[in-house]
């Protein structure tokens, strides 16, 4: 014979009680919204990017999604920093070489890289990474924006609008849509 049924049925429904009782306390801690702190109630969610050492990031809500490592179709007379297209569900979209557009040296045919697809008032583009890294919280207290520091991110690239603590630097989606128009007519 087993424990089982050497317990008794009384035991048997007070052990399932516990467990039921566990099973809601933990249902109703994880339906509850994260108690944010302090600055923290302002942080946004960004992607942390890699191109070689450099670390960006990007607003999650900006990203739609993030596919494999993928070969951009190069097209002939684009702007330099134009990777090329890719056909996303049926739809080609333009494909930005972050790396070219931060005037970093290219390393490579990009057979490795990631490519990042953003969605921003409608209007898709790609742009072409070495890595994804993680989601990070980025509030007011880590991000260094405006002053100074808006004056020394603008002077290194209008892409960045601004930058961490820790040299997280922050991309400006509507700088890299923007990029879009002015490779076209140059």
């Amino acid at each position: 014979m087993n424990d089982s049924e050497h317990s008794s049925p009384k035991a048997h429904t007070s052990q399932q009680q516990r467990i039921e009782a566990v099973w809601r306390e933990r249902a109703r801690r994880l339906s509850q919204r994260p108690n944010l702190t302090g600055t923290a109630q302002d942080a946004v969610p960004v992607v942390v990017l890699g191109v070689g050492k450099e670390r960006y990031g990007i607003d999650l809500q900006d990203v739609a999604e993030v596919f494999p490592p993928v070969l951009p179709t190069p097209v002939p007379g684009a702007a330099p920093v134009v990777a090329g297209v890719i056909n996303v569900h049926g739809e080609i979209r333009p494909v930005i070489d972050l790396r070219r557009l931060m005037g970093m040296k290219t390393e490579g045919n990009g057979s490795d890289s990631r490519v990042i697809l953003l969605r921003k008032d409608g209007r898709e583009m790609g742009l072409q990474i070495d890595s994804v890294e993680q989601i990070r919280w980025v509030g007011s207290a880590d991000a260094q924006t405006g002053g100074d520091d808006q004056a020394v991110s603008t002077q290194v690239s209008p892409h960045i609008k601004g930058s961490t603590k820790d040299l997280l630097m922050l991309l400006s989606t509507e700088a890299l849509f923007a990029e879009l128009v002015i490779g076209v007519t140059t």
